[in-house]
């Protein structure tokens, strides 16, 4: 499942991130495996996610959230 697949409030961890499709920013903000993910609220229209990345608050594009692989918490 990718990032842009979960729920609201459902909690994941990232399994893989495809460093060539996603900028090095974000594996600086700590998209990393292992990294725990929610999300906070529904996209909007403007394509926007707004979500947790262990516990600080980053909006991310769905194209990026697209090459972002994770998996449940169980």
């Amino acid at each position: 499942m990718t990032l842009d697949n979960i729920k609201l409030n459902q909690p994941v961890k990232v399994r893989k991130v495809h460093t060539e499709y996603v900028p090095t920013k974000f594996v600086q903000l700590g998209f990393i495996p292992g990294a725990l993910i929610s999300l906070e609220r529904p996209p909007l229209k403007n394509g926007l996610l707004y979500i947790v990345l262990d516990g600080f608050y980053i909006a991310i594009t769905q194209e990026i959230a697209k090459k972002i692989e994770v998996e449940k918490i169980a």
